[in-house]
């Protein structure tokens, strides 16, 4: 695919900002960040994606072979470049900020280091008056790169899947979440869940169903009775799109799938 470099235009007033986060792997953090950053795209906003996990799914998802890339999210928060240098227009219109693998040693450089949680916030604040909405996929793992990138603004999202264990690691990435805001005085907002189907047997969808009534449960107890969950039905077409490096809402848009992220931008829109 062509690869274009970001250039500045026309500024947007500041951004608003969401990080996908579970420190469970498989959960669709990265599949659930692609889908909805491009359906805000057809809905006509600036989107750009930070792939602040090392595997770079999210770059590779975008149709970005990472290995032909100058430079990543890694030079922005470690090698001095400015956040612009890095950010590349994708053929469905999402801009993205790359990984690297480089991104493996990042825990390496952050130990010790003066507010290091701060680092990406501080590397995006030069860019977000050109993007309606500046959205993070964060890596699984209580790493310092999942706290940076929960951080980097108050608002969040939480992909789960519909197996038990990601309901039973809700409890501790809440006390996460805490101890965040009591050492370190950063806030956040929780905007939603949003629930995958792993398969479309009736096993599944009862599963799901189960998860989701915990789901409602944890909310309830936590004060948060009214947050939405969204379930994603189980789709191939998701899968595919991702081949194809396309957002769901560009390969398949009627898909079940495709328009139940169209709900779920749609509220992202209402509700920030």
């Amino acid at each position: 695919m062509a690869v274009n470099k970001f250039v500045p235009n026309e500024q947007t007033q500041d951004s608003k900002g969401i990080s996908f986060v579970h420190h469970k792997g498989g959960t669709g953090k990265t599949t659930s960040c692609l889908n909805v950053a491009g359906w805000l795209v057809k809905m006509k906003k600036k989107v750009l994606v930070v792939d602040l996990d090392p595997q770079g799914n999210a770059t590779c998802g975008l149709g970005i072979d990472r290995n032909t890339t100058d430079s990543s999210i890694y030079d922005v928060l470690f090698g001095g470049k400015d956040i612009q240098e890095i950010i590349l227009e994708t053929d469905s219109g999402v801009f993205l900020a790359p990984s690297s693998l480089d991104l493996l040693a990042a825990e390496t450089h952050l130990v010790g280091k003066a507010n290091n949680i701060g680092m990406l916030r501080q590397g995006l604040s030069g860019i977000q008056s050109h993007f309606d909405y500046v959205l993070i996929d964060t890596p699984p793992g209580s790493t310092l790169l999942m706290m940076m990138g929960i951080a980097a603004f108050e608002n969040i999202i939480i992909p789960l899947d519909s197996g038990v264990f990601a309901y039973e690691t809700l409890s501790t990435l809440k006390s996460l979440l805490i101890e965040l805001n009591k050492e370190l005085g950063v806030e956040t907002n929780l905007l939603m869940m949003l629930l995958r189907e792993t398969s479309i047997s009736v096993l599944d969808k009862f599963q799901t169903w189960e998860i989701k009534k915990l789901l409602k449960e944890f909310l309830s107890e936590n004060n948060m009775p009214e947050l939405k969950i969204f379930t994603i039905p189980f789709s191939r077409k998701i899968y595919r799109a991702q081949m194809k490096g396309l957002p769901i809402s560009h390969y398949a848009p009627l898909s079940d799938a495709g328009r139940t992220y169209r709900r779920i931008a749609k509220e992202i829109i209402s509700c920030i």
